[in-house]
């Protein structure tokens, strides 16, 4: 059983924030085994900017700093790219076909529980529910895209 806090976590996310309660529940029960709560403590790395991305990760407390590494010649600069916090999500990359690799590091500023949710289990479930799919992954390109302009 899914518990209420993994419920709400998802509920009050950005990226299910088109979803009605009722799609929420059936997203939570498809997806059973497939979610679970991880913690983190200060200046620990979630994932890391070149690795393989295999979950999707919904803060539901604490904060994080999305962090990309650029090689500059003989010299590797760090940039910032945001700093996340409850409701946020990221590790986008992991609901995509093909290989996939994240795009940047993800470095708690502060003590930081997540939802983890299997990537390839969740694009199993917005498939067979085209409906609740597209709210989906229209939410993630506009998502997506603010971050580009940030």
């Amino acid at each position: 059983m899914v518990s209420s806090e993994i419920i709400e976590g998802l509920r009050t996310s950005e990226l299910f924030a088109l979803l009605n309660q009722e799609e929420i529940q059936m997203l939570t029960a498809s997806l059973a085994t497939e979610c679970e709560i991880e913690a983190y403590e200060t200046g620990e790395t979630i994932f890391e900017q070149g690795g393989h991305s295999a979950k999707l990760y919904i803060i539901i407390e604490g904060q994080v700093l999305l962090e990309r590494s650029l090689n500059i010649g003989d010299k590797t600069s760090r940039w910032p790219l945001g700093l996340l916090g409850k409701g946020r999500a990221m590790g986008w990359s992991a609901l995509l076909y093909g290989p996939r690799y994240v795009t940047a590091s993800a470095i708690c500023q502060k003590p930081t529980r997540v939802i983890s949710i299997e990537g390839t289990s969740l694009r199993s479930v917005l498939e067979k529910e085209p409906g609740v799919g597209f709210r989906v992954m229209d939410r993630l390109a506009c998502m997506l895209g603010d971050r580009l302009r940030a």
